[in-house]
Formats: C-alpha cells, sequence, structure tokens
C-alpha cells in the first residue's frame, strides 16, 4: 500500500511542476506583449505629436510667408538663430516627455521641433513645374522642418542633423516672394 501512493504522490507533484512550468512560461510571454504593446503605444504618441507640430509649423510658415522673426514673435519659447543676411536662419522649440514647451536644457527636453528658413533662387525651387511652361523669377524661402527624439542623445540639435533615426517626423515647404526689389 506504501509503494502505491508513493506513486501517485510522485505523479502529482509532477504534473504540478508541469503546470507551474507552464503558467511561467505563458507570464513571460504575456509581459513580453504587454511592454511590447506599451512601446508600440508610445511611439505612435510620439509619432501623432510629431505630425501634429510638424503641421502646426508649417502652417506658421505659410502664415507668416517665411518671416522667422514673425514666428519668433508667435513661439515665444523658441531660440531663435539667425545667418548674417538676418532674414534666414533657424528657430528651435524644445519639448519635455508630455510634449509641453520645455526650456533649451537638455535635462527637461525629450524631443526637438527645428525650422530651418533659406532663400533660394525660385527657378531652382519651382523646377518642377516647368513641364507646365511656367517660370518663376525672384526668391522663395524653402523651410526645413524636423521633429528630433533628444531621449538618447548627449546634445541639442541647432540645425537638423543628418541621422535619421532620430527624426521622427520630417517635411519641406516653400513660399514664393517674387522680385526683390
Amino acid at each position: 500500500m506504501n509503494q502505491q501512493t508513493t506513486s501517485k504522490t510522485s505523479l502529482f507533484l509532477m504534473e504540478l511542476i508541469i503546470a507551474i512550468t507552464f503558467f511561467a512560461i505563458s507570464s513571460a510571454v504575456c509581459v513580453r506583449l504587454f511592454v511590447s504593446a506599451h512601446l508600440l503605444s508610445q511611439k505612435n504618441y510620439d509619432l501623432t505629436n510629431a505630425v501634429m507640430w510638424t503641421q502646426n509649423l508649417a502652417e506658421v510658415f505659410y502664415g507668416t510667408k517665411g518671416d522667422l522673426h514673425e514666428m519668433s514673435a508667435l513661439y515665444s519659447q523658441g531660440v531663435l538663430s539667425l545667418n548674417d543676411d538676418e532674414e534666414t536662419g533657424s528657430l528651435v522649440l524644445f519639448f519635455d516627455e508630455n510634449w509641453d514647451f520645455s526650456d533649451a536644457s537638455l535635462v527637461n527636453s525629450s524631443y526637438e521641433a527645428i525650422i530651418q528658413v533659406t532663400k533660394e533662387n525660385a527657378s531652382d525651387v519651382y523646377k518642377d513645374v516647368t513641364e507646365y511652361q511656367i517660370s518663376y523669377k525672384g526668391k522663395a524661402y524653402v523651410g526645413q522642418i524636423a521633429i528630433i527624439d533628444l531621449k538618447n542623445q548627449s546634445d541639442v540639435f541647432s540645425s537638423i542633423p543628418d541621422n535619421e533615426d532620430i527624426i521622427i517626423n520630417q517635411l519641406t515647404v516653400d513660399q514664393y516672394i517674387g522680385k526683390e526689389e
């Protein structure tokens, strides 16, 4: 009788070990899925906000006809950097992890929005419309807008970096200003 009790106990312990192993593996898979879902959700949240700010800065570019001084007046939190001609340069905005404005320090900033404005010949900017027999004379402002993820960076950027891995969203806009007088 003692032999049969030991056999049943061993079988029960073996079944218990198999069940615990199955639940441990299942819980590890579930935790991994939850972490992946959280990371994907954060990435989508960042992309949504980056697209919103890119569109926002594009509308400001068009509304101010590419004038960096007017843009900086609308975004007093931004850092304005002008070139020697006092018309071109860049405007940089910093955001914290919740996409609220922050100061220009890397400690508080998680994201950075840069709009770089250059003045170029209109014939170069609009060369793709030459098939319509249209010829633009004069100048045009060209704006490069980029939203940058600063979370794993050791420095902020004053111009749009070449590393596309840290750029969340990017857009090019232009404004024809005509012939200069």
